[in-house]
């Protein structure tokens, strides 16, 4: 007997993983808001106050932000969808057990319950090299995305945005991004994983393979 899809999606994995990509396609099929708490921390960055500085050098340099600034940022930033009641997708959240803790106990205090988590597994040097060489759309209204074809360079231009690579993919950046992860957001994994809501799909395929494969998942559960 399937039991209903969770209200709260995480989609987890190292960074290049592909977490944005594969929330957004995710999003689109079964109509639930796509939150990017990257892009939430990079519009917070932009901000020139004591915070957005502190943030931006923060994300600019591969680290992580501390656990209650992180869970303040996300918190504040779904309410708005929180009070239609509609189902979100996080990519990039959480980052480490203590913002998890927060960020889990608003969902149930909100009435959402426990998350469903989708772990992306990938090849760390794979990872580098896809780095390396990914392009985004910058500063762009409604948030950064990955641009892959001349339709999302067009996309990017309608947004006033600009193709670029993040300064945290710079690859000595990347690979303490990459530590990062292991030390502060695997122990996460961890946890889901003894809680037993966690899903993991192989993230190394092509982006139409890996989100097939996240669909599984999803058919686990009845979408009501």
């Amino acid at each position: 007997m399937k039991v209903s899809l969770p209200k709260v999606i995480y989609i987890m994995g190292p960074p290049g993983a592909g977490k944005g990509t594969q929330a957004g396609m995710l999003a689109k099929k079964i109509g639930y808001v796509q939150f990017s708490t990257g892009n939430a921390f990079r519009q917070v960055a932009a901000q020139d106050t004591e915070r957005g500085r502190q943030v931006r050098e923060t994300i600019d340099n591969g680290y992580l932000a501390p656990p209650e600034m992180a869970a303040e940022i996300v918190k504040t930033a779904v309410q708005k969808f929180l009070a239609r009641g509609e189902g979100l997708i996080f990519d990039g959240t959480p980052r480490t057990v203590e913002e998890g803790e927060i960020v889990d106990d608003y969902f149930i205090e909100k009435d959402y319950g426990e998350p469903l988590v989708i772990l992306l597994r990938v090849d760390q040097e794979e990872m580098m090299k896809r780095n390396a060489k990914r392009v985004f759309c910058l500063e762009a209204e409604g948030g950064d995305f990955p641009v892959f074809t001349p339709e999302d360079e067009e996309r990017c231009q309608g947004r006033k945005g600009k193709v670029g690579r993040r300064p945290d993919d710079d690859p000595e950046k990347f690979a303490t991004r990459w530590q990062e992860f292991m030390t502060q957001t695997y122990p996460v994994v961890e946890k889901y994983r003894r809680q037993g809501i966690l899903r993991e799909v192989d993230g190394m395929g092509t982006i139409q393979e890996v989100h097939e494969q996240v669909m599984r998942v999803i058919e686990e559960f009845e979408r009501v």
